[in-house]
């Protein structure tokens, strides 16, 4: 009997809340649910295409977790991936940090089968600005922010490059690799080549020389016999010469 009872009571005991000692959390469907969350969201592939119609990034806002690969496609034209400070539009970051982004220039032109690629690994879940470094491209509002803390933090940045002195490159290809793709595995499509108008229509006056030379209507067309000299005129007997002058009237 004692050795029974004495069961029992280390049986309450132990399910008693013991001292200093924290129960584990239930694996509930909501740490499953983050869990899914995280792994949906790593390790992906994010396109964002550089150029184009039109001198953008597109999407110029991406937010991309740690293990994440931004890769950017380069459409028409010629651009770069250049890294800035925040309050430093269209100058490179390298200029103090050695290892800021920077893609070096890719081109894309009319007929190419495979499209140019700049493969950036997110390691740090910082904010990031970006812009082309090609030509006035900055100015003109090629820029994007990478894991943005605020939605105004693009629209002051693209405030900031429009209005800076001068857009400059980078030096060294860094912070991720240069690639190619197929052209039919792109997140886009190409511009059209741009198509040779017909030829300009000839000029009429050029192409026949009689239509620059005015018809002549014979009803206002006039003519006159006058002596050559009025010597002559006063001498009805002798020869002279006559000149005939006409006078033409165009309407």
């Amino acid at each position: 009997m004692l050795f029974i009872r004495t069961l029992f009571l280390a049986a309450v005991v132990s399910a008693l809340p013991q001292p200093g000692i924290k129960a584990r959390a239930p694996q509930d469907g909501i740490n499953k649910k983050v869990l899914a969350e995280v792994q949906a969201t790593a390790n992906k592939i994010i396109p964002v295409v550089v150029g184009g119609t039109q001198d953008t990034f597109v999407p110029n806002v991406v937010r991309a977790a740690i293990g994440d690969v931004i890769q950017f496609q380069f459409s028409n034209g010629n651009h770069t991936v250049t890294q800035s400070a925040e309050d430093a539009a269209c100058q490179p970051l390298q200029a103090t940090v050695a290892t800021a982004i920077h893609s070096g220039h890719i081109p894309f032109v009319d007929g190419q089968t495979t499209v140019g690629t700049f493969n950036m690994p997110i390691t740090a879940a910082d904010t990031m600005f970006l812009y082309c470094a090609t030509g006035p491209h900055c100015q003109e509002g090629q820029v994007m922010v990478i894991n943005p803390t605020s939605d105004e933090q693009i629209v002051n940045y693209a405030k900031l490059a429009a209005g800076a002195a001068a857009n400059v490159d980078g030096t060294t290809v860094v912070g991720g690799s240069v690639g190619s793709i197929p052209l039919e595995s792109a997140a886009f499509t190409p511009a059209a080549p741009e198509e040779q108008g017909p030829p300009p229509a000839a000029d009429p006056a050029a192409a026949d020389p009689a239509a620059t030379t005015p018809a002549v209507d014979p009803a206002i067309t006039a003519s006159a016999t006058l002596p050559a000299t009025l010597a002559e005129a006063s001498n009805p007997g002798d020869v002279f010469t006559t000149t005939t002058v006409v006078v033409t009237v165009t309407a």
